[in-house]
């Protein structure tokens, strides 16, 4: 049997904690790890593991990510099999780490397996439910299969809205919402949904949450569209701040910087546009090295920059 633990107690701690930086939220993490390993704590174990996942993946660690959370399926395979909804929970977390990766067809397939699993439990009305049907949504968005995205997500606010408390969540599957109506051409459903999730991230603490960064950003995006470029840079600069907070120089964070640069360069601000390629271009150099792909492609925008600059 495992041994009792203070589950609570570990992840109050871990909030303070990261709310001291991201260096002192690995040390603790990887402190705790240690002492669940000395004590022979397995559930201690699989949430530390499945913290670590989730500290690596927000920090563009992503083998680091799936490694912690592999860890973590071992020990609930030991423990309890696979047909549970720590299982599942497990699965969905690990997929979340496949798209960003770059792989949303792995990451369609591990979520397709966690709903699943939560349907043979019976929980189709927890909310790890719902957390799944928002993002096996926004891989079948990367995938360009919109319609089985649309109907996972609607899903997903149908069920919500019978949950009382869940502003947080509710945030974030509008802004999700925005993002889907948007890749569909649906721009006045795009719109309302993103005013629906900013002023749902504001009413649940705003700054404060870590997804606020994300619909800022597709707010940006929005008012770059619309030829709004001033307001534009102003909430992309609003969402690097707020990415940095939370993450740290991140790639959503590298992200922020090159489309901040297209709207400085709409405003005929060139020495600002170069800026924010630079410093976009030192992150993805510092996150995947300067032959990557990703890095590459910025430094090819910056010297193209430059150039019309000459």
């Amino acid at each position: 049997m495992d041994m009792e633990w203070d589950a609570r107690g570990f992840y109050q701690e871990l909030d303070s904690v990261y709310r001291q930086g991201l260096e002192r939220t690995e040390m603790f993490l990887l402190k705790s790890r240690e002492e669940f390993q000395t004590a022979g704590n397995a559930a201690g174990l699989v949430a530390v593991h499945n913290e670590l996942g989730s500290f690596y993946r927000g920090t563009s660690r992503y083998t680091e990510s799936l490694t912690a959370f592999q860890l973590a399926g071992e020990e609930i395979i030991r423990r309890l099999g696979m047909d549970c909804a720590e299982y599942a929970t497990l699965l969905n977390n690990m997929a979340g780490t496949y798209r960003l990766m770059g792989s949303p067809k792995e990451a369609a397939e591990l979520f397709q397996q966690a709903i699943d699993i939560y349907r043979d439990q019976g929980a189709e009305d927890s909310y790890a439910f719902i957390s799944v049907l928002n993002n096996i949504s926004l891989a079948y968005q990367e995938l360009g299969r919109l319609e089985e995205a649309a109907v996972y997500l609607e899903q997903a606010l149908t069920k919500l809205r019978r949950i009382p408390g869940h502003l947080h969540e509710a945030a974030v599957t509008y802004h999700n919402l925005t993002a889907l109506y948007h890749q569909m051409g649906q721009q006045e459903e795009a719109q309302r949904y993103l005013e629906l999730a900013l002023a749902a991230f504001e009413d649940c603490g705003g700054g404060e949450d870590p997804h606020y960064a994300a619909a800022l950003n597709s707010l940006a995006g929005f008012l770059y569209g619309a030829g709004d470029y001033e307001r534009a840079i102003e909430t992309y600069q609003k969402a690097a701040a707020y990415t940095k907070r939370w993450f740290g120089e991140n790639v959503e964070y590298a992200v922020t910087f090159q489309n901040m640069s297209w709207a400085c360069q709409s405003m005929g601000r060139n020495a600002e546009a170069k800026h924010c390629l630079t410093e976009a271009e030192r992150v993805l150099t510092a996150l995947f090295g300067a032959d990557h792909e990703r890095t590459q492609a910025v430094r090819d925008a910056l010297r193209r920059l430059e150039g019309a600059a000459s």
